[in-house]
């Protein structure tokens, strides 16, 4: 039954009656048919203008982005595909267009990429939503968190990971029936590129699965526009050469492309996207950024290696398979006597770290698989940094000089009058120990071990309540008057519903009726924590959803987000002015009420000191003094 004042999207049309789907925020679509006229001539249904998207805010996008990183990779810390924030960015300004939008502005736009029906910042399709809500990580979204813009960014974390599986299996697949042995050794399976998943979205799996694999067959001059041709209709493809333009045809000459040529052109694509994409970061969430102190104990070791290679030739001769057999060795994966030596990348960039720090080989799960290095130390550099440190791990999808399968070495520089190479040290990179140029556009990840990190954990993960008590009482009491059971709009409730009682998946339930029934904010507890923000620390494994949103339980969240703006840094670096007025700048980020402590970029204007960051919002605004701020955050450090 459609009620009165739905509104609903007609689906299909049969004389007096239409198909309609109506909308909830909360449950599947309802879908059903309506007549036009009614009884006595009755208009029953009134074509109205599409309600406004909702919008949000740059910041807001940016850290849900690092949030997403975090989030699908820590759930499987044994796969070898790695999903990083900077895409996910850059996979939205290439769809939203912002590449050369000076405003950074995204936004959570209609449908521009027919022939499918994507929509908003990922301009994510009706299809590629419902595989996201079909999978038990779909759980807490419907099929109209689709057209909400920041719920798109956990469905297309989701995508991407799974775009890089499915081209995985099929290309090893492919591998295996053609008698190519990297991909089914110690070295595999195959690891796409950032380019194949991009192209996976735009054009579905078997047009980005049939590009890459006639790429590795030498085929790539085959016109994109007959590639495409076999997984769309006649129409279908012109109507993608102009929607996809940018990928489908020469740049300056608009000429048709070749498979070639559209990956050319996607990797260009990407690399601006990734250098604006880490400009974002930057900007919106410095804190977010690495920490790339200190040098890398292993590069001494691999540059020893190099100059040991210069007389042993290439892997085929007795001298250099006797080396690469130690590589194996000091992994403790030893070769049998006789057997062939596989891919042996991972080998050595194992051998190098084991020789600098055994402790740090031990947290790579299999050192000879490259994939297993996207795990590697603790801090992810950008993909679009200008300069990452000296002998960070690089973890790289197939490219010549390398095994087909994927690839690992130490960062040496970036090469080219626009960095689109890189240069690693690496092992197998010509069949030897090496100074090898790749294409940067083949990068899958950039680790490094943060000394200082490590430091930050240390003290962020000693802190408790009792320590930073003084501080958590002054964000709670501005922003609930210190109450556990407080939700949006009723600072005072006690058991109505008894909020500090109910557990985290009752709470969900409880903030999705108050965004359902037109609240404003689904903020709930002492630290006023949002559906979305809620749901980030459930993924994190900060808490699960069977327990109990506690005080104790609440007062722990709270300091897990203040361990996520800089927590740990702060704690353990001497209290200058500038540190301190940083922290409380991220901690205004987090918490609405507080005062940002300088004039600066807020999330919808400039603000001033004093403001609240979200100043403007209709909803938000600093209840305390930038002075009294400074005090409380004071207080913590020893």
């Amino acid at each position: 039954m459609v009620n009165v004042s739905e509104i609903g999207f007609v689906t299909a049309e049969q004389d007096n009656w239409v198909q309609l789907t109506v909308y909830d925020k909360l449950t599947d679509p309802a879908i059903g048919w309506a007549r036009k006229i009614g009884d006595g001539d009755q208009v029953r249904l009134v074509e109205v203008a599409a309600p406004p998207r909702i919008e949000f805010g740059i910041w807001s996008f940016i850290k849900g982005c690092v949030d997403a990183e975090f989030w699908i990779n820590g759930l499987d810390p044994k796969t070898p595909f790695f999903v990083t924030a900077d895409y996910l960015i850059a996979w939205a300004l290439i769809e939203t267009g912002n590449l050369t939008d000076t405003k950074n502005k995204f936004g959570n736009i209609a449908s521009k990429t027919p022939p499918g029906d994507g929509t908003g910042p990922f301009q994510l399709t009706t299809d590629e939503w419902k595989t996201f809500l079909e999978d038990p990580l779909g759980a807490d979204y419907s099929t109209a968190s689709r057209e909400l813009g920041l719920d798109q960014i956990a469905g297309a974390a989701f995508l991407a990971r799974k775009a890089m599986s499915d081209i995985s299996a099929a290309i090893t697949q492919n591998d295996a029936a053609a008698g190519m042995t990297d991909t089914q050794t110690v070295a595999g399976p195959y690891t796409p590129a950032y380019i194949d998943v991009l192209l996976a979205h735009m054009f579905g799996l078997p047009t980005a699965i049939k590009f890459r694999a006639m790429k590795l067959a030498g085929q790539g001059g085959t016109a994109a526009k007959e590639v495409l041709a076999q997984s769309f209709g006649a129409a279908d493809v012109e109507t993608l050469l102009t929607t996809r333009e940018n990928v489908l045809k020469d740049w300056d000459s608009k000429v048709e492309e070749t498979v070639d040529g559209a990956i050319v052109n996607v990797e260009k694509l990407l690399q601006a996207a990734f250098a604006k994409a880490f400009a974002l970061i930057k900007e919106q969430a410095p804190e977010d950024l690495p920490n790339s102190d200190g040098d890398a104990p292993w590069m001494p070791v691999a540059e020893a290696e190099q100059a040991a290679w210069a007389p042993l030739g290439d892997e085929t001769t007795p001298a250099a398979q006797a080396r690469i057999r130690e590589y194996f060795q000091a992994v403790e994966r030893p070769l049998a006597a006789g057997a062939q030596i596989p891919p042996w990348c991972g080998g050595f960039a194992g051998f190098c770290v084991n020789k600098a720090s055994p402790a740090l080989l031990k947290t790579i799960k299999d050192p000879p698989v490259s994939g297993s290095w996207r795990s590697f130390g603790n801090e992810t550099v950008p993909l679009g940094d200008p300069s990452p440190p000296k002998g960070a791990v690089v973890v790289l999808s197939p490219d010549k000089n390398s095994s087909s399968a994927s690839h690992v070495g130490f960062f040496s520089r970036y090469l080219g009058s626009d960095n689109e190479q890189v240069e690693l040290l690496g092992g197998n990179q010509s069949d030897r120990v090496t100074l090898t140029k790749f294409d940067r556009a083949k990068i899958l990840a950039i680790r490094w071990q943060s000394a200082a990190k490590t430091q930050d954990d240390n003290a962020a993960g000693a802190a408790n309540a009792g320590q930073l008590s003084t501080l958590l009482d002054f964000i709670g009491q501005f922003e609930s008057g210190k109450n556990y059971n407080a939700f949006f709009g009723k600072s005072g409730n006690t058991d109505n519903p008894p909020v500090a009682s109910m557990k985290v998946s009752e709470i969900l339930i409880f903030q999705d009726k108050m965004v359902a029934n037109n609240k404003i904010s689904s903020a709930c507890g002492k630290y006023q924590i949002v559906r979305k923000t809620l749901k980030g620390l459930i993924s994190s494994g900060v808490i699960k959803t069977t327990d109990v949103f506690s005080p104790a339980n609440q007062d722990m969240l709270a300091i897990a987000l203040m361990k996520g703006r800089g927590l740990g840094s702060f704690l353990t670096n001497p209290m200058t002015g500038d540190r301190v007025q940083q922290f409380m700048l991220s901690l205004a980020k987090e918490w609405a009420s507080m005062p940002v402590p300088f004039d600066t970029r807020g999330r919808f204007r400039r603000v001033a000191r004093g403001e609240s960051y979200y100043a403007s919002d209709g909803v938000n605004k600093s209840l305390t003094t930038p002075e009294l701020f400074e005090a409380a955050v004071r207080s913590i450090h020893a």
